[in-house]
């Protein structure tokens, strides 16, 4: 493999880590805004809530629970519309 051909590569990978990088630093700003804005006191009830589901049911089902609860907070935050006929 030619010199000119290993730097493009480099350059290539370099570029796709920068972009990561750059999104990385976008998510974790808005988790850390996101985080300011809650109550502690509702951030420390949950995860004592969290700690007490796992002992109690299990990482499995706990981790099912937790999964099935993420799918469902857009529907329940948002709301049902109900159809305009």
């Amino acid at each position: 493999m030619s010199r000119k051909t290993l730097l493009h590569k480099i350059q290539l990978q370099n570029e796709r880590l920068d972009l990561r990088q750059a999104q990385f630093i976008l998510a974790r700003a808005r988790s850390k805004r996101v985080l300011s804005r809650c109550n502690p006191y509702l951030i420390i009830g949950v995860g004592l809530l969290a700690g007490v589901a796992t002992k109690a049911l299990g990482w499995r089902k706990a981790y099912s629970l937790a999964k099935v609860g993420a799918r469902l907070y857009p529907l329940i935050t948002n709301g049902v519309k109900p159809n305009d006929e």
